[in-house]
């Protein structure tokens, strides 16, 4: 016989008089369909003009003129005997800057000067003779001798003459060195004094340090390490901290590239031409406002496709693709060679307008 089972325990179970059953548990509600990807969303701007925006900027410095740099040493044993300039002082061409007791120099004005005398004076007997021998009045030896002593003569002042050339001292100086004893050091340039390294009395050995060193002047050249070559038609500047941009042309680029960085030299003049202190340090600025077929487009207006890159153009109320060459890129904006016109509309942003899987960028 079975237990009678409570009121309340029925209760407890929820299965008693008046109880109904649980409801049962609602469904769990599916996410929401992700919108679809719609060209209403996609801008359209119009490509402009490359206005102040540069293709590139490069490292550039300035390369020392052939004649913009000089650094006078002794060409033979010597002691100093006058210093005529200093550091921060500007010399002409020709100045004398320091004088110098060199005695095989002396030694060769001196041999220069005498065989020069003997030159004159066996000049004017040969001459004599040369006349007289015309008349019947000189004999023939004579004159062979004399001539002789002319060539001779003549072979010593050459000799003496090649070794003053090797100290900067001129034949017409010769008598003057002989006669004070000391050699002249003039500047090869006109520039400024950059360092003076002589103590009067000082005695310095041939190819020792240079005793002054200028700095000079002259027509400037740039150099620079472009990555790319550019239009024939583009625009150059010379950039340096503090001062105008300066117009430069372009003189030529190197036919090899740097296995370092993939870079080539390119070398740059002022136009006009002007001087420039050697060894500046500046940028070389690459511009496209001369340009006509390159613009702006936003950079993911680019749509890369292989090795393709082309931008979409608005055509009716779809769009088409046309193809273009990155020069460059300016933050958010990239510089394009294309066929754009400034009344096109591209789309800001092309993967608005892709379908998935193609590229965008560049």
């Amino acid at each position: 016989m079975s237990r009678p089972v409570s009121l309340a325990v029925l209760l407890l179970l929820g299965t008693g008089p008046g109880c109904s059953a649980p409801a049962p548990a609602p469904a769990p509600t599916p996410p929401p369909a992700a919108p679809a990807r719609s060209s209403a969303r996609t801008a359209w701007v119009h490509p402009r003009a490359p206005h102040g925006l540069p293709l590139t900027e490069a490292p550039a410095h300035v390369l020392p003129h052939p004649e913009g740099a000089a650094a006078l040493g002794l060409p033979f044993r010597g002691n100093v005997a006058r210093i005529a300039v200093r550091p921060g002082q500007r010399v002409r061409k020709g100045e004398v800057l320091v004088e110098l007791l060199m005695p095989e120099v002396v030694r060769a004005a001196g041999d220069y000067e005498a065989a020069t005398l003997r030159r004159e004076a066996w000049q004017r007997r040969a001459t004599q003779l040369e006349a007289l021998q015309a008349q019947g009045m000189a004999r023939v030896f004579e004159l062979t001798e004399a001539q002789a002593q002319l060539a001779e003569a003549r072979a010593q002042q050459q000799s003496a003459r090649a070794l003053l050339k090797a100290a900067g001292v001129e034949g017409a100086e010769a008598a003057g060195v002989a006669q004070r004893g000391t050699v002249p050091l003039r500047s090869p340039v006109e520039g400024l004094v950059t360092a003076v390294d002589a103590v009067l009395g000082e005695s310095r050995e041939t190819g020792s340090a240079p005793l002054v060193r200028i700095s000079g002047e002259g027509p400037a050249r740039i150099e620079a390490r472009l990555s790319r070559a550019f239009p024939a038609e583009a625009s150059f500047e010379f950039l340096v901290p503090g001062q105008a941009p300066l117009p430069v042309r372009l003189v030529d680029r190197a036919p090899s590239v740097d296995g370092r960085d993939g870079t080539t030299a390119a070398w740059f003049e002022p136009e006009p031409a002007r001087a420039l202190p050697s060894g500046l340090q500046g940028t070389v600025r690459v511009g496209a406002d001369g340009l006509p077929r390159v613009k702006v487009v936003p950079a993911r207006a680019l749509v890369l496709e292989g090795d393709v890159v082309s931008v979409l153009v608005r055509e009716g109320e779809g769009h088409r693709r046309e193809r273009v060459r990155v020069l460059g890129q300016s933050g958010a904006d990239a510089l394009v060679d294309g066929a754009l016109a400034e009344t096109d509309e591209v789309a800001a942003d092309a993967a608005r307008l892709l379908p998935a899987g193609v590229g965008e960028g560049s």
